[in-house]
């Protein structure tokens, strides 16, 4: 009777096995609504409804998915693998029918629901046997950590809006006005052709991996919040919540869902190298994967095919490895780096560890596959848009000096400086240097437990799996030595030098956790009650990561202008309204206009509106945008209103914001047609 008493000893039990993922289900939706209610104040219930329509029809593609690779990999995660699989799918199908459907946003979702609603019948006979409690427990708690850390992480980004005077502080990183900008863009969509370049109107945008908008675009349209808390409420906090869920299916497929929940908490919870003391922001997992929005969507669909991968190795399965291969190309669509990350390394990766294969074929097999690789590679070079991928050492002398900049002031500055720019050393003792470097201030005091899980776990683990981390860390420091700088603009010089550290440093901790916990205890619970009340205490310490890291994230004190952000992100609040006036009183298709030409996209992401043309600060404007440019700067120097008038009728601009720092030879008389005024500010809406 005792053991009956406690749900994790009950035999296999239908009760558990579906009230465990409905209640996870619950604490979803509870989450995605206390963000929201956190950001704006409130929560209608229609956003409410919104909300819980998002998660079931993730997990209806989701179900359909794992329903039909079944046979191809058993899904030992549970609800987070079929909620995260599942996102992916919608998601991507969201993206797809966006650029292609001419219909809008509410007849996209309403087609796919169907499509969701249909799945779900298709899949009622084929619903698998519930998972026992103690199978279905750890993803629950997943998801309660998942979300739990998102919170914390979020802080920031989710608080009251600061007000100091008359200017606003945006509590993010610089490019969130861009983030926000697409957003909207993407909710007001009528296929490809009406979505424009950030930078200038009717000029056709690169769509680079932008899929990571369209969950946030889709809720901003249904609960009908603005697109600066669609960016707050969801899609940053969901990113993180996804990666929380990836972290623990990749894990579960190798160690088991105990230590995969090990895993899920130490990528969410844990302190970075940068917070252990390495003193390198730019080398941080946690800021960089924040501010590189994308990063975090990435991150979590390249665990799904990675699942396929050591699975479809162990097994022997062509089939499964060809899913890895589709799935992988996916996450082009939400985060170029990572994929490229991931590429060469999956691609390979069956040919070292595929079960049953003899070495004539591995050989055969690795040697075809990289001669495609290379060849893809070349092709993708005679591409404009695509950035330099040439693996010849050529920039990590630049990349080095960038990396000894961004040093804390400290020990590990001043030993780096002189190891690289006082000292002379042969080149494979520098080579040496620039690996101990980079190795310690991504990974911190990770690499040591890595190597530690790895020696300890070889006895217990086949080669598939423990080499997976040292092949991931592998792979990273040649793209970070070895990769040539982009040359061609299509991002700053070292990207893909630098962003891949983002999936190693994921990859690395989840599975050095997961193995530390397995190895420790196995695939359970502890039996003690000491024990288990340790790991809770371990779990509460844990907590303190997000809770004293979390305040200032996004800022970078190693960078003159980005130690506060108030130095680097803060707005006038005549701005601020200006532009909220403009969204709430002009039609989605309108084109505005600043003064300024608004390089922070502050006017184009506030307002919700195409920017007629602008300046950024992330790079120079091309040609035909300069002329556009040179051309506004005539029209400010107009001093009749007819041909103010005119100008702004024929380059179609329908809303103007005059900051009051902008000189104009406008006619007193036309600065007083202004439709809105604050402090100097002024708005002027041209009736075309």
């Amino acid at each position: 009777m005792r053991a009956a008493s406690n749900p994790l000893s009950l035999p296999r039990s239908r009760l558990h096995g579906r009230s465990i993922p409905a209640l996870a289900v619950a604490v979803m939706v509870a989450f995605l609504s206390f963000w929201q209610v956190r950001v704006t104040g409130h929560l209608s219930w229609s956003a409410f409804a919104a909300l819980l329509l998002f998660v079931c029809v993730c997990l209806a593609y989701g179900q359909a998915f794992l329903a039909a690779t079944a046979s191809l990999v058993r899904n030992k995660a549970g609800l987070p693998f079929q909620f995260l699989s599942g996102f992916f799918i919608f998601n991507t199908l969201l993206f797809l029918v966006s650029l292609l459907s001419p219909f809008g946003m509410l007849l996209n979702l309403a087609l796919l629901a169907l499509g969701a609603l249909g799945l779900t019948i298709f899949c009622a006979r084929r619903q698998p046997v519930p998972d026992e409690a103690h199978e279905a427990l750890p993803g629950l708690l997943c998801v309660l950590v998942a979300g739990l850390a998102a919170t914390l992480w979020c802080s920031d980004a989710q608080a009251p809006l600061p007000i100091h005077g008359q200017t606003a502080i945006y509590q993010t990183w610089q490019d969130s006005f861009f983030h926000v900008r697409q957003i909207s863009a993407f909710a007001q969509a009528h296929g490809i052709g009406s979505i424009q370049n950030i930078r200038m109107s009717e000029a056709p945008t690169q769509i680079y991996h932008y899929a990571s908008y369209l969950s946030t675009a889709a809720l901003s349209v249904l609960t009908g919040i603005p697109a600066i808390d669609a960016y707050a409420s969801f899609q940053l906090p969901f990113g993180i919540f996804l990666v929380g869920l990836a972290a623990f299916s990749l894990v579960s497929a190798i160690w088991g869902v105990w230590p995969a929940l090990a895993a899920a908490l130490a990528v969410l919870l844990l302190p970075d190298a940068y917070q252990q003391g390495f003193a390198n922001r730019y080398l941080s997992y946690n800021f960089l994967a924040q501010v590189n929005l994308g990063m975090l969507y990435g991150i979590a669909c390249a665990a799904i095919p990675w699942v396929f991968v050591l699975e479809g190795s162990r097994r022997g399965n062509l089939v499964s490895i060809l899913v890895a291969y589709l799935f992988l190309a996916i996450c082009l669509f939400y985060k170029a780096h990572v994929f490229v990350a991931n590429a060469f390394l999956i691609l390979i990766y069956p040919c070292l560890f595929f079960s049953g294969a003899r070495l004539r074929w591995r050989l055969f097999a690795g040697i075809a596959l990289t001669a495609i690789f290379i060849a893809v590679v070349g092709f993708s070079q005679s591409i404009a848009s695509v950035p330099v991928l040439r693996l010849d050492g050529s920039g990590i002398g630049h990349y080095i000096v960038i990396l000894l900049r961004d040093f804390d002031e400290g020990y590990l500055k001043a030993f780096f400086t002189q190891v690289f720019t006082l000292e002379k050393h042969s080149k494979p003792v520098e080579a040496m240097y620039v690996v101990f470097m980079l190795s310690i201030s991504t990974f911190g005091l990770w690499l040591v437990a890595t190597l530690l899980v790895v020696v300890a776990g070889r006895a217990k683990a086949s080669a598939a799996i423990y080499c997976f981390p040292l092949l991931v860390i592998a792979n990273y420091l040649v793209m970070s030595i070895g990769l040539a700088l982009d040359t061609r603009g299509v991002g700053t010089p070292d990207e893909l030098m630098n962003r891949p550290l983002a999936w190693a440093y994921f990859a690395v901790v989840a599975w050095t956790a997961g193995g530390a916990y397995y190895l420790a205890i196995g695939d359970r619970l502890p039996r003690s009650r000491v024990a288990r009340a340790a790991l809770l205490a371990l779990f509460c310490l844990a907590l303190l990561g997000p809770l004293v890291f979390s305040k200032n994230l996004q800022t970078y004190p190693a960078r003159k202008g980005f130690a506060t952000y108030a130095e680097f992100n803060a707005v006038p609040l005549c701005l601020v309204q200006a532009s909220r006036f403009i969204r709430d009183n002009s039609h989605p298709q309108d084109t505005v206009q600043d003064s300024e030409n608004d390089p922070r996209f502050v006017v184009t992401a506030l307002a919700e509106r195409q920017l007629f043309a602008g300046e950024s600060i992330f790079g120079k404007p091309g040609k035909n945008l300069q002329e556009r440019l040179d051309g506004l700067a005539s029209f400010r120097a107009m001093q009749d209103a007819a041909e103010v008038k005119f100008y702004a009728a024929s380059h179609k601009i329908d809303w103007y914001i005059l900051q009051p720092g902008t000189a104009v030879s406008w006619p007193a008389s036309f600065l007083q047609e202004a439709v809105f005024a604050c402090d100097g500010y002024r708005v002027f809406r041209f009736k075309n």
